[in-house]
């Protein structure tokens, strides 16, 4: 078993998040966020028993999954467990410390992982709790099941040997799946996000290039670079346009990419772009004085760096309608709302 499979659990409690935003194609209707707004915040629930926890999916309006625990200096998240949040109000977490959970759509269907006789194993996550084991190929290390979209589409990985895959679960044909071989230089590789056409943007354990997305045509393509040797981090894919972050030659920038992996804009200033809203609105990170703010961006060009919202904040999604900043702050979820 690969290091990375041995390490799973330990990746699915880690604290750190990174965070982005950007802008509506044309003909879409303006978001929510606007000047005009006040960013209201409000920490979600944690269970009694826990003082910590880092969110992992999130459905675009009601439901949120992640991991809970109890937060030690130097050690992190002691007994981490899945949660799943509804509304900000916690209404499951694990009795273990599997099954671990990845990723949930606005029906409420969890996927993640488990263990099963010492095998990493992709699973979906019901109501009750209880896992239950996507197909797979014996031939396969492990596999997990990392996200899930409103189709149903679930997207995870397998380890084979030395190599990654990336692995399709379609709703349209429930039971089976796909391996979607990525090109023959990529041996690690880690789906990040799918939109609700099927598109998915991966990272990748390459030197060069870094992230890759798949458009509707089941086509692998690198992420361009705005510089040669850039290095690529696709964060977020939503309607075909994709954000993430990446080297240029003035340092770290967010950056907004088409689903064929061309080049769009990076937005000056920046750091890293993390999250798209419903209708096309980009959040992320950007530079103010000395120090790192929340900002929205459309088109390119700044629409809004809420005052009301911490630095310490780390956005990681927006919703579909807009109205609300999902991310963390002092390790804990905590959601901004536009008022």
């Amino acid at each position: 078993m690969s290091n990375r499979l041995k390490n799973h659990a330990l990746a699915a409690a880690a604290l750190g998040l990174g965070l982005a935003l950007v802008s509506p194609p044309a003909g879409r209707a303006a978001p929510v966020a606007a000047a005009a707004c006040t960013w209201q915040a409000t920490s979600w629930d944690l269970p009694a028993e826990t003082n910590g926890g880092v969110l992992e999916g999130y459905s675009g309006s009601r439901y949120a999954v992640g991991t809970t625990g109890r937060f030690v200096p130097l050690s992190g998240l002691v007994d981490p467990r899945g949660t799943l949040w509804d509304n900000g109000k916690v209404v499951q977490r694990a009795t273990a410390a599997t099954p671990g959970y990845r990723d949930v759509n606005a029906a409420g269907r969890i996927v993640g992982y488990d263990y099963v006789n010492g095998r990493l194993v992709g699973v979906t996550i019901g109501r009750d709790g209880r896992a239950t084991a996507l197909p797979g190929n014996p031939a396969w290390d492990g596999y997990s099941a990392e996200l899930v979209n409103n189709a149903g589409d679930v997207v995870g990985y397998a380890d084979i040997g030395t190599r990654d895959v990336v692995v399709l679960w379609p709703a349209s044909a429930p039971g089976t799946y796909r391996e979607l071989p990525s090109p023959a230089d990529v041996r690690t590789i880690h789906p990040v996000d799918v939109d609700e056409q099927g598109r998915i943007v991966a990272t990748t354990g390459t030197s060069s290039g870094g992230g890759l997305v798949r458009d509707t045509d089941g086509q692998w393509r690198v992420l361009a670079a705005q510089v040669a040797g850039g290095y690529s981090n696709p964060n977020a894919i939503r309607n075909g346009r994709v954000v993430g972050s990446q080297g240029t030659d003035s340092g770290h920038a967010a950056t907004e990419w088409t689903a064929r992996g061309v080049l769009v804009r990076t937005f000056r200033n920046s750091g890293s772009a993390s999250a798209i809203g419903g209708n096309g609105t980009v959040g992320g990170r950007t530079t103010v004085s000395a120090g790192q703010r929340t900002v929205l961006w459309r088109d390119g060009v700044v629409v809004e760096q809420p005052a009301t919202v911490p630095w310490t904040f780390q956005l990681r999604w927006i919703s579909d309608d807009e109205s609300t900043l999902v991310g963390s702050d002092g390790g804990r979820p905590v959601q901004h709302r536009c008022s």
